[in-house]
């Protein structure tokens, strides 16, 4: 499963928290740190690839380009806290090009003593210095309980930055490895290697994730039939629409295309 890259978010510059839901989203990453602290009830999310479910009194912390989404969860409440770059230079003057050893603290006792600063976030104190300080501690512990390693593949994260934005406002044009290497002026095996090690994929599959969140909207927010939102968001065929729903996912999601298909046909 593959993610899209949240350039609005990314330069979103107030911090979002949300508390005492069940959240649900769709695969994505960005730069930002991202956690979780599970209130009640048991919350299934995916994490670079794997599905785990997240127990009450348990935290997740999401690293800096790791694709995620949440599930629909029965009788689950959470507090998520998404926290904006500005609010991060501490860690990432120190921890650049570093990321988390585990993704989950498991230790209910050790999760219980954050509560109250997760709880503090989504009290919306309006004080700047409190959250700050909140967001230090929550970081600094969960540095502490996760632990922290070395990236495989180093690479400097503005340019990251530039160039899924830049995918993100071309991906109905033609862009391979060349394309890239000629815009921003490196080598076509840097940027394979720039995929693949930060992002756990190639620049091919990538690239069909963001048209297919662009075919998706468009299904969503107009009467296109599916054919006709493939071609849009920069498909060469309906079969590649396809294999690309198939890729990333379920049947019943495919289903659910298929029908809006029909009903559109029908009407």
């Amino acid at each position: 499963m593959l993610a899209e890259y949240e350039l609005a978010r990314e330069y979103d510059e107030r911090l979002f928290v949300s508390a005492n839901t069940d959240h649900e989203n769709a695969p994505h990453f960005h730069r930002k740190l991202e956690l979780m602290y599970v209130l009640e009830g048991e919350k299934k999310v995916m994490y670079d690839n794997v599905d785990y479910t997240l127990k009450q009194d348990q935290i997740l912390l999401v690293d800096s380009y790791i694709m995620h989404n949440y599930y629909k969860s029965e009788n689950s409440k959470q507090i998520l806290v998404v926290i904006p770059n500005h609010l991060l230079k501490d860690y990432y003057l120190l921890y650049s090009n570093k990321k988390f050893k585990n993704c989950i603290v498991t230790n209910k006792y050790e999760a219980q003593m954050l509560k109250p600063t997760f709880a503090g976030l989504a009290s919306r104190e309006t004080n700047p210095l409190l959250n700050q300080g909140r967001i230090d501690l929550l970081i600094g512990k969960l540095i502490e309980l996760l632990g922290i390693k070395d990236r495989e593949v180093q690479f400097d994260q503005g340019l990251v930055e530039e160039v899924l934005a830049y995918i993100q406002e071309h991906y109905k044009d033609e862009i391979d490895l060349e394309t890239l290497a000629n815009h921003f002026n490196y080598s076509k095996y840097y940027f394979s290697r720039l995929f693949n090690g930060y992002l756990h994929t190639n620049i091919t599959n990538y690239l069909s994730m963001v048209r297919l969140q662009a075919a998706i909207e468009l299904l969503r927010r107009s009467d296109m039939t599916v054919s006709d939102a493939a071609l849009e968001a920069g498909f060469s065929s309906i079969q590649t629409f396809y294999r690309a729903v198939k890729r990333n996912y379920s049947y019943k999601k495919i289903k659910d295309l298929i029908d809006k298909e029909d009903e559109i046909r029908n009407n």
